[in-house]
């Protein structure tokens, strides 16, 4: 017999463009099976709902229908897949009331398994009175935060894979070897016997198809500006198990600048990204690995400009889905971190991803464009621009800021209202994130006044911000109040420059990208608890 129901409503925005959202919610019912007692059916109504114009409609029996089975303890699960936005399962209720339709933002979260789980509240009754204020406790300290003790060994951490060099080779072809089974990136069309890969991706998120063919069949992520497909960041990796002695990678050949690096169980294979073997540009290829046996491991894969098409993997094989590690470490920052033609492989060769795991982290975001600054938009934007939709909207745990040298030249008075204003914003947005800011860089051993004028300048407003401060001028580290507590020593000097410092004499070299890790890791631990 016909069953009550009660219409969910939500709209979905993309945070970066304000455009109406794709994707798609999918509602089932908990327990999986609901019965009507009176006529033993047993009630349908769950499924899969597209987004139209960022929206969705769906009428679901309420879970305080009268005779159904089991009499408590029905709850919906909907599961949000929403295109550029992380996946979210969420528990709830969902009583008649009134019967009119209710949003999905307004539904607080619920887990039947947990104690205290609280379901949707009825209409709100009149205000009352408001009563006495009570007295303000003492702020605590954040959460996620580092300690030295916690941090991993360097030697460990940035070592390279003890174990036998995997084969590795490169075929022009979509065609994987006869049966193995396609584990696709989340979005790409599913035919015969593939299925969705439990890929954790790391570095990157908004994962999107492109539009047309063969794009539709590869994933690219647009959490950097200018957040587009085509033009989005280019260094990320994914994580997974497998017991496969083979697999299969799959990718769109772009250029030279398309690279790979294999990591097996936390170490690199290869210290820096390798060329990836593609042939024709704008054509797929399959990069068959050959681990040597089959045996439980974890496998890393980082890419360098790599449209993702997935892993093909024996029949006999399986993948599961491997936790990141140390939260997400996400710098916000110019060329320096973003790399330049100095170095190897791009972002993924700098500073950055070493020293991401130096300090444990392996979800790390380099949100570097080179030619930016506090008040140089470059190519692209500036920090402040770039601030909402490439770091805030992705919560990372801790973030670096560092830039200033494309504004040197720039007026210190603008700099530094710039700076501060970048600052509040992250702070306000962030208010449980970790950060650190690191002054102007000084590729020269004698820095210009315009650079020595732009680290006091951005030393002043992280102190009034009270953001940690690194100088790469004096190698001083400042706390949270501007207080001073170690200082290491210049970065660069009449010593080292030529080594670490490339030929445009601005971007470091790969030896000097490897001593930078060092130093900010360095100096990053002066700043950590014991």
């Amino acid at each position: 017999m016909p069953q009550p129901t009660r219409t969910v409503i939500n709209d979905y925005t993309n945070p970066a463009t304000q455009a109406a959202a794709t994707g798609r919610l999918v509602f089932s019912t908990l327990p999986a099976v609901w019965t009507d007692v009176a006529d033993g059916e047993i009630l349908a109504g769950a499924g899969t709902f597209p987004l139209v114009a960022g929206a969705i409609s769906p009428a679901l029996v309420t879970t305080d229908a009268p005779g159904v089975e089991p009499a408590t303890g029905r709850y919906w699960v909907v599961e949000e897949r929403i295109d550029g936005r992380p996946y979210r399962r969420r528990v709830f209720q969902l009583p008649l009331g009134a019967g009119t339709p209710i949003k999905l933002s307004s539904i607080i979260d619920a887990d039947p398994a947990q104690a205290g789980y609280t379901p949707i509240q009825g209409p709100a009754g009149p205000q009352g009175p408001p009563g006495a204020a009570g007295a303000t406790g003492p702020a605590g300290p954040v959460a996620t935060a580092w300690r030295r003790r916690d941090l991993p060994d360097p030697l460990l951490a940035d070592g390279l894979y003890a174990g036998s060099a995997p084969g590795i080779s490169t075929a022009q072809t979509t065609t994987p070897t006869s049966g193995y089974i396609k584990y696709a990136p989340t979005g790409v069309a599913l035919a015969g016997s593939d299925v969705t890969g439990p890929y954790n991706y790391a570095g990157a998120g908004g994962f999107q198809i492109g539009a047309g063919a063969p794009d539709t069949s590869y994933v690219l992520p647009t959490s950097k500006h200018p957040n587009t497909y085509a033009s989005g960041q280019s260094i990320w990796g994914v994580e997974f198990g497998t017991d496969s002695q083979y697999m299969q990678v799959r990718m769109k050949y772009i250029s030279a600048a398309t690279m790979l690096r294999l990591t097996v169980d936390g170490r690199k294979v290869t210290d820096l990204m390798q060329v990836s073997g593609g042939i024709t540009p704008g054509s797929g290829h399959l990069i068959t690995i050959d681990l040597g046996s089959a045996a439980p491991r974890r496998i890393r894969l980082d890419f360098a400009t790599f449209p993702f098409g997935g892993v093909y993997l024996p029949p006999t094989a399986t993948m599961w889905r491997v936790p990141l590690q140390g939260g997400r470490l996400m710098v916000l920052g110019d060329s320096i971190p973003d790399g330049s033609a100095q170095n190897t492989g791009a972002g993924a060769g700098t500073w950055f991803a070493r020293a991401a795991r130096l300090l444990g982290a392996t979800d790390a975001w380099e949100q570097g464009r080179g030619g930016t600054g506090y008040i140089t938009a470059g190519s692209f934007a500036t920090f402040g621009t770039r601030a909402a939709a490439d770091v805030i909207a992705w919560t990372p745990t801790r973030l670096i800021i560092w830039g200033g040298y494309n504004d040197s030249s720039g007026d210190q008075g603008q700099i530094g209202t710039a700076a501060a204003a970048l600052y509040t914003a992250l702070k306000a947005g962030l208010p449980a994130c970790e950060m650190y800011v690191i002054g102007c860089w000084s590729p020269a051993a004698s820095p210009s006044s315009g650079v020595s004028n732009t680290d006091g300048t951005l030393r002043a407003a992280a102190a009034t911000a009270g953001i940690p401060f690194i100088s790469p001028l004096s190698g001083a580290c400042y706390d949270s109040t501007g207080t001073l507590i170690a200082t290491q020593g210049a970065w660069i000097t009449a010593a080292n420059v030529a080594a670490y410092v490339g030929g445009d004499n601005v971007h470091p070299t790969d030896a000097g990208h490897i001593y930078l890790a060092r130093r900010i890791t360095a100096a990053i631990r002066e700043l950590t608890p014991a």
